[in-house]
């Protein structure tokens, strides 16, 4: 009974033996007479010793090295920006009126407005004032000159007068001085009604001409959308005075651009038509394809970093303006290359777990980022390289294998 339980445990512990040929070799003397059993023991001591040196030793994390596509791009950090915007300004001093619809906070930043729709009046209490005097002092103009001139009246008599005249002249009863005298005062009274006229027209025409004038000027008090767009910012509300050129709304277009800065050491790889590919944090983990249209000719002389125009082939019908993300500008790629953790590198070393032993290795590296390296040449596919802790071990020493990538496929990108 005792030597069965001694042979289970020993079947137990030589299904934890890491090594093939050991556990063979074992499992012939387990089989062998009882006699045997003695030296079975013995070497199961041994096996139970080792699997306990075996566990006691350190974990180092390993990465099989896997082969992929690597890939050199340009990183970079992206916002969506609106294509362009126009910042209206007041024409006039006055107090805001908003156009129904519109109204001032944070909330109403995304509403879409028409072109020439209007978004507010600033209203003038003097130029009211002005225009309501303007059109009395028209209409009492109009007025006059429906009545006519004043001297008309006059006129009429006189052309009367003239013809009486005229007839008693036939009959030699009118003297010639009077009739002079009639002729005269006629020709006098229809100049004078001709020069009334003119002045009674031209008071309306300058009356006409003051309200056109100050109906102009109202225009101005109108704050109208110049395109069909998205108003991005209200900066005055109901009631508030405004000064002359003070900026009340901005609206943009209704188009985004992606607004991507780059390193100055990298810039002179990017050029227009290059492909990249886009993350914005709103949308997870997702990725979109991009492409470069243009790059900013003189860089940020705060930051030296340098701005890059792209748009999305595909963009989301959700794409918004403030929308920041990062992108990968695509510079050149290697089909079929070794790539390992970028935190596996110190310098052009790595270590590599070998039969369970720590063994530096230099390698020669391709493309490379803060994620990701090409590995050129030093080391071969399925090998083990340490990624973490590797200040704690030292060459030759013992370690515990643990892959981080066991269950995962290859990273198969790599940045510059």
């Amino acid at each position: 009974m005792e030597l069965t339980r001694v042979g289970s445990f020993f079947r137990d512990a030589l299904e934890r033996v890491p090594w093939p040929r050991v556990r063979a070799w074992v499992g012939e003397l387990v089989s062998r007479p009882r006699a045997a059993w003695v030296w079975g023991g013995v070497l199961g001591l041994l096996v139970v010793g080792g699997l306990i040196s075996y566990w006691m030793r350190p974990v180092a994390e390993v990465y099989r090295v896997k082969r992929g596509t690597a890939i050199a791009a340009v990183y970079g950090t992206v916002k969506v920006d609106w294509l362009w915007s126009i910042s209206l300004r007041a024409q006039n001093t006055g107090t805001v009126q908003l156009a129904p619809g519109i109204y001032a906070g944070q909330s109403a930043i995304g509403i879409r407005v028409k072109k020439d729709q209007l978004l507010a009046t600033i209203v003038d209490d003097a130029t009211l004032q002005e225009l309501r005097r303007i059109r009395i002092e028209l209409e009492a103009a109009e007025n006059r000159a429906r009545l006519g001139p004043p001297s008309a009246e006059a006129l009429r008599n006189a052309e009367t007068n003239l013809a009486s005249l005229l007839k008693l002249s036939e009959l030699n009863n009118v003297p010639s001085v009077q009739l002079e005298q009639a002729r005269n005062e006629v020709k006098r009274l229809a100049e004078a009604v001709a020069n009334e006229r003119i002045e009674l027209e031209r008071g309306v025409a300058t009356w006409r001409d003051a309200l056109r004038g100050v109906q102009e000027r109202l225009k101005k008090t109108e704050i109208r959308s110049p395109i069909d767009g998205v108003l991005t910012a209200i900066n005055k509300g109901e009631g508030e005075v405004v000064v002359t050129n003070e900026a009340l709304f901005t609206v943009a277009v209704n188009k985004t651009v992606i607004n991507g800065e780059v390193n100055e050491e990298d810039v002179g790889d990017i050029v227009p038509g290059r492909k990249a590919k886009v993350r914005l944090y709103a949308f997870g983990d997702r990725e979109f394809e991009a492409t470069v249209d243009s790059v900013a000719p003189s860089g940020n002389p705060d930051t030296q970093r340098y701005s890059v125009f792209l748009h999305l082939d595909n963009p989301p019908p959700n794409l918004m303006a403030g929308m920041t993300g990062e992108m990968n500008i695509l510079i050149a790629k290697h089909d079929h290359a070794l790539i390992i953790p970028s935190r596996a590198l110190m310098g052009n070393r790595v270590f590599v777990v070998r039969h369970g032993r720590v063994e530096p290795r230099e390698v020669r590296k391709g493309f490379h980022s803060l994620e990701k390296t090409e590995i050129v040449s030093g080391l071969a596919d399925d090998e083990l390289v340490v990624v973490s802790d590797q200040d704690l071990l030292r060459p030759g020493m013992l370690v515990r294998p643990i892959e981080v990538n066991a269950h995962t496929q290859a990273h198969e990108t790599s940045e510059r």
